[in-house]
């Protein structure tokens, strides 16, 4: 028996891709296989420190401008090293920065226009930015660049302080982007994207972190909260001490062994000697625990043992 193949005309195709409006619940949207959402249930903490941090960096931006600016975090995805060098901006506006004690570099990438916008807002303009990319990669946005991140110094630790202590350190400024080494070309980089706006204009920095960065800390992160900061016990040490130094401790003494076999062993009878040497010295037990050596004597009417001079068994 043939199957029916139900088959669509191309109209119908090119209807079923054709993108509808934003608002349309139905919408297409594009989607890019590459970049991986990162669950909260693998770094959950990791979400939560990019909020505070986009909470705190709208601030410190309004003060270095002297304006109004707002910071909002957008998403966390994890993208191929490969993948995400391929669509860094070209020219690009990229920092290389070290999250120390962590191990290797982190990078933080602006869009070009919206560092000149940012730039023009600094020296008082009205944050139009310069259509030509290449003033993002002149020694003013550089500079301009190294001071935004400066005033975010003090952002990135108290975001981290619940995980980790963080200090961001700038090393360098990359216009190339095929310079920027993310790793191997498989290797995962988490990327967090935050949604800047300032004087009705708007752009995207994003944080860009290799996987390896996060190996020290990967446990922190991926608990429930953060790790409870150890503190130290002095109050209980000399407690401890002078509980110790009062326990009861039993122990014994072997003065001596011998070995026989079953076959004489079940032969015995009442009466019977079975014959052992006397040791010249003897070993001090805690339960199986052997302690010092020392030699059996008789002191004050009672067995005794003599310890040693020499170190613990």
């Amino acid at each position: 028996m043939e199957q029916a193949q139900a088959r669509i005309s191309d109209e119908e195709v090119q209807a079923l891709l054709e993108k509808s409006g934003k608002d349309t619940p139905n919408a297409v949207r594009p989607y890019d296989f590459a970049a991986q959402r990162i669950g909260r249930s693998q770094l959950p903490l990791l979400e939560i420190i990019y909020k505070n941090f986009a909470d705190r960096a709208g601030a410190s931006l309004s003060g270095l401008l002297g304006r109004d600016a707002a910071v909002h975090f957008e998403s966390l995805e994890s993208l191929k090293s490969a993948d995400l060098q391929a669509s860094l901006p070209v020219p690009a506006s990229c920092a290389v920065v070290r999250l120390k004690p962590l191990p290797g570099f982190a990078y933080v990438s602006v869009e070009p226009a919206l560092l000149l916008t940012l730039l023009d807002g600094f020296f008082g303009g009205t944050g139009r930015a310069n259509a030509d990319p290449q003033a993002a990669i002149a020694p003013a946005a550089q500079r301009f660049l190294a001071l935004m991140l400066k005033s975010f110094t003090a952002d990135v630790t108290a975001a981290w302080a619940p995980v980790s202590p963080i200090e961001l350190e700038l090393v360098k400024q990359e216009t190339n982007p095929r310079l920027v080494q993310l790793g191997a070309p498989l290797e995962s980089v988490a990327v967090a994207r935050f949604h800047v706006e300032f004087a009705a204009r708007s752009g995207r920095i994003d944080w860009l972190m290799p996987d390896a960065l996060f190996a020290p800390i990967r446990d922190a992160l991926a608990g429930d909260g953060a790790a409870a900061p150890v503190r130290k016990q002095e109050a209980w040490a000399p407690v401890l001490t002078k509980g110790l130094q009062e326990a009861q401790l039993d122990t014994r003494a072997v003065l001596a062994q011998a070995q026989i076999s079953l076959r004489e062993l079940v032969r015995l009878s009442p009466g019977d000697i079975i014959p052992i040497e006397a040791p010249q010295q003897v070993t001090l037990l805690a339960g199986n625990v052997p302690l010092y050596r020392g030699r059996f004597g008789i002191s004050q009417g009672r067995n005794a043992l003599k310890i040693l001079p020499g170190a613990p068994v």
